[in-house]
């Protein structure tokens, strides 16, 4: 199968990119020269500038002009339940975490309809900085059941994480993530390194073990170093539109 026109010419910018042609903050030709140099027409080199912009390598200022950004967003599907260390690991990046707290605590009232128990009842919480390379990427905060996992006070999680030890006690039967915007609060910001307000995307999670919610996380991210991607279906060829 022919590769698309539009994929041809994105991948020979972005050789550009990752050799160290065009660095951070280089401004890239323009949308009538690439046409040009390829031989191809505007919507082809949009398409790969749209696709490379998107993917967090490209920056473009209307009026200015397209140019190079720095790494790429950190990613993560919005409905697969995944471990954080394990995608960053796959991205090529050294995954590290950072336990803040790790201690039994008494249900408040939105915490408690999360996990379906009473309020004040007796649950785990930690709250876990997981860093990508030398840049905070999430911070978790997290209500597990104790009755599921027992020895979670006792888990060093420098070494492993809590999603992967709730995932060795027992399979998730089921999950929901709920997606929110949300403006950084004085702590978290702290700990992500940013500025309090500046905006974070957040996913609130529950995950079902045994017929009961056994964990409930509210994960923090920098929303101008993270992004959720989810990808169904084959790509359409060049040319055609999408929904």
């Amino acid at each position: 199968m022919t590769e698309p026109a539009y994929a041809r010419v994105k991948a020979q910018l972005l050789r550009r990119i990752r050799n160290g042609r065009w660095r951070a903050g280089d401004r890239i030709p323009s949308e009538h020269e690439l046409m040009r140099e390829f031989g191809v027409a505007r919507m082809t080199v949009g398409r790969a500038l749209r696709e490379l912009t998107g993917e967090g390598w490209l920056l473009r200022t209307q009026g200015v002009g397209t140019f190079v950004g720095g790494e790429p967003r950190a990613e993560s599907h919005p409905v697969e339940i995944r471990n954080v260390a394990e995608e960053i690991v796959a991205r090529g990046h050294a995954h590290r975490a950072e336990t803040i707290r790790l201690e039994e605590t008494e249900l408040d009232d939105d915490a408690a309809a999360a996990m379906e128990r009473e309020a004040g009842s007796k649950v785990f919480f930690s709250e876990v900085v997981h860093w990508e390379g030398d840049q905070p990427l999430q911070f978790e905060r997290r209500w597990v059941a104790p009755d599921f996992a027992p020895a979670y006070l006792d888990q060093d999680f420098t070494r492993t994480t809590p999603s992967a030890h709730l995932l060795q006690i027992a399979a998730i039967e089921a999950g929901e993530q709920i997606v929110r915007a949300e403006a950084a609060d004085r702590r978290v910001a702290k700990y992500l390194q940013i500025k309090t307000g500046e905006p974070l995307l957040v996913l609130v999670r529950r995950t079902w073990a045994r017929g009961n919610v056994v964990s409930h996380a509210r994960l923090f991210h920098p929303a101008q170093r993270f992004q959720l991607v989810g990808r169904f279906g084959s790509p359409l060829p060049s040319g055609r539109g999408s929904g």
